[in-house]
């Protein structure tokens, strides 16, 4: 184990009489102030002696790395293993560097890592949402780990305990009833660039990125005793920013599916689509320069026809969980529903859903008729 000193580290080699010693300066060779190691024989006294040599040598030019030194020097540099070993997806370190530029880079950025202190994370954390907080705290923990292994503080402070804000307990209520969807946000949404989205999310489970992601030559049409279904599969996703994710790079490996829309949403979700491969598109919510929309330019319109219709905004994410709710009241079982989320179980495929949709379908489009 190494031995902090007040400047540098002072730790056993493996060679028997031998110690390791770990600096940071500039010595003048052109390559600027960088980790510097050397082995001396003798004990920690012997190097404790030759630290201080070197301490009075570089004194002048020794400082603390800042924290976003260490984010780019070190935390970027290192591939990110998630919690069963594999890499971290591209969705989740795309929200990695979102979170440094919106949290982390504005009040950590130009600090010393050797000066991050408990109380002024805890002012930091306390000014905070509960996912912002928790995302936030955890980068800064990874990036001061890696100060940590280098020597540049000794105990990364992110590991210490803090006061989280707790977590918003009115999320669960911002809903919209089936009957609002049908006759108030549909409308207001109907011809714009959000509807297609929209319909996927509202009626048909997809989280926001998934239901910008289908493309039009997968959408098809299917009949089932004179039902015209449109069986979309969710196959990738789509970022803030537009970016395309690889396929089967969904949020957890269940939620690669396929799912089914009855009528009505199946007879406009099609007509989408046939009018979009007649412009020589590509995608269902397309930017008409062959790629998807983002979820960023999405959201911006869907707000925007919301509050040009008069219709209470909500967060687009909102949908989804509407959608869980209104489709609850048709008796069909929560595990079901989970999987039909892309929640839990095994991947599942177009035949399953269809069978889910034949077994509820009458009962959907008599609640429809009612509204």
């Amino acid at each position: 184990m190494a031995q902090r000193a007040s400047w540098g580290s002072n730790a056993p080699a493996r060679r028997k009489g031998y110690r390791v010693l770990r600096y940071w300066a500039d010595t003048g060779d052109g390559r600027g102030y960088m980790r510097h190691t050397m082995t001396v024989r003798g004990g920690k006294r012997a190097g404790d002696s030759v630290l201080r040599d070197l301490w009075s040598r570089y004194k002048d030019c020794a400082r603390s790395v800042t924290v976003r030194e260490a984010y780019e020097r070190w935390y970027l540099a290192n591939p990110r293993p998630g919690k069963r070993g594999e890499l971290v997806k591209p969705g989740t370190f795309e929200q990695t560097l979102s979170t440094w530029r919106k949290h982390v880079e504005p009040r950590w950025g130009d600090v010393p890592v050797a000066d991050v202190g408990y109380a002024d994370v805890q002012d930091w954390i306390n000014g905070k949402t509960s996912q912002p907080a928790i995302r936030s705290l955890s980068l800064l923990r990874g990036i001061l780990r890696f100060a940590l292994m280098a020597d540049e503080v000794d105990r990364n402070v992110a590991t210490f305990d803090y006061v989280m804000p707790a977590a918003s307990t009115s999320r669960g209520s911002d809903i919209w009833t089936l009957d609002e969807l049908i006759n108030e946000v549909w409308p207001a949404v109907h011809s714009r660039i959000c509807e297609p989205a929209f319909i996927l999310s509202a009626f048909d489970s997809c989280r926001t990125g998934e239901a910008l992601a289908p493309r039009l030559d997968e959408i098809t049409e299917c009949r089932v005793d004179g039902m015209m279904l449109a069986c979309v599969p969710l196959l990738r996703q789509v970022s803030n920013r537009g970016k395309i994710s690889v396929e089967g790079d969904l949020k957890n490996e269940w939620s690669p599916r396929s799912t089914v829309l009855p009528e009505p949403w199946s007879a406009r979700v099609l007509q989408l689509r046939d009018r979009a491969l007649a412009r020589g598109e590509t995608w269902l919510s397309d930017n008409g320069l062959g790629e998807p929309i983002g979820q960023n330019v999405m959201r911006r319109d869907f707000r925007s026809a919301l509050v040009a219709s008069g219709v209470k905004p909500k967060q687009f994410r909102a949908l989804r969980r509407s959608w869980r709710s209104w489709i609850a009241g048709m008796g069909i079982s929560s595990e079901i529903l989970e999987k039909m989320m892309g929640h839990v179980g095994d991947g599942t495929t177009g035949r399953h859903y269809l069978r889910l949709t034949e077994d509820t379908q009458k009962t959907m489009e008599e609640e429809v008729q009612k509204l």
